[in-house]
């Protein structure tokens, strides 16, 4: 794929995890961009066939809850977070 058609996944993990992954990686002869890549796709590929029920459908302890609000909230923390570090 072009250069110019990729996008920035950017993860968080242990140094020490980090090493590990990448050791492991190279030693099999592939990026750590390649071995995300592939344990992406093999995720993917068992997820079932069928789409989720729509947030609104949710029961029990997240019936009412507005879930799609919070996770926004979450995803403008981590997005904070991040900028910090950068």
């Amino acid at each position: 794929m072009p250069a110019s058609k990729l996008r920035v996944l950017s993860v968080r993990l242990p140094e020490k995890e980090l090493r590990r992954f990448k050791s492991l990686a190279a030693s099999r002869g592939i990026t750590v961009q390649e071995a995300v890549h592939q344990a992406l796709e093999a995720w993917t590929s068992q997820l079932p066939k069928t789409p989720p029920e729509s947030l609104a459908a949710l029961q029990g302890s997240l019936a009412g809850v507005d879930v799609e609000s919070l996770m926004q909230q979450d995803r403008a923390a981590e997005f904070a977070k991040d900028r910090r570090w950068s």
